[in-house]
């Protein structure tokens, strides 16, 4: 933040608690903030109004509230990002099952049969008893 967006800042927080804001003040404030965005340093004093009122706030809180509103948007960028890369992924079409030319996740007849045929097998063997007793062969094009 740079001065002026710390002295805006403040007279937002004297709005809500009638503090007086001095220029020692924001001088003082300025110089722990610098380093805070003012979007943050705003959600954050909103945030400790909303959640605390009978706190008096302090430089402090809006410092660690800054904190926490930049790592809880950047984790929601993180996910976001995540989600639009996995919306770009391909896959292969799902196979059917042989009985049922069903969907093999949604045969729920096959599901039961293969949870009762394999609760006791190593993944190898679950995989080539499903290909083997469940699945539409590749070659018959139902894919």
């Amino acid at each position: 933040m740079n001065r002026l967006e710390t002295e805006i800042l403040l007279t937002f927080v004297s709005t809500l608690d009638q503090r007086i804001v001095s220029e020692d003040v924001v001088d003082s404030w300025h110089r722990i903030l610098s380093q805070v965005s003012p979007a943050a340093a705003r959600r954050a004093v909103e945030d400790h109004f909303a959640l605390k009122p009978d706190t008096y706030l302090k430089v402090g809180h809006v410092l660690q509230g800054a904190k926490r509103v930049s790592e809880r948007n950047a984790e929601l960028s993180s996910s976001e990002a995540r989600q639009l890369e996995e919306a770009s992924w391909k896959s292969d079409p799902q196979p059917r099952c042989k009985e049922h030319k069903e969907l093999i996740t949604k045969c729920l007849t096959c599901i039961n049969v293969f949870t009762w045929q394999v609760e006791n097998m190593d993944k190898t063997a679950q995989d080539a008893w499903w290909a083997n007793n469940l699945y539409i062969p590749e070659e018959e094009g139902v894919f």
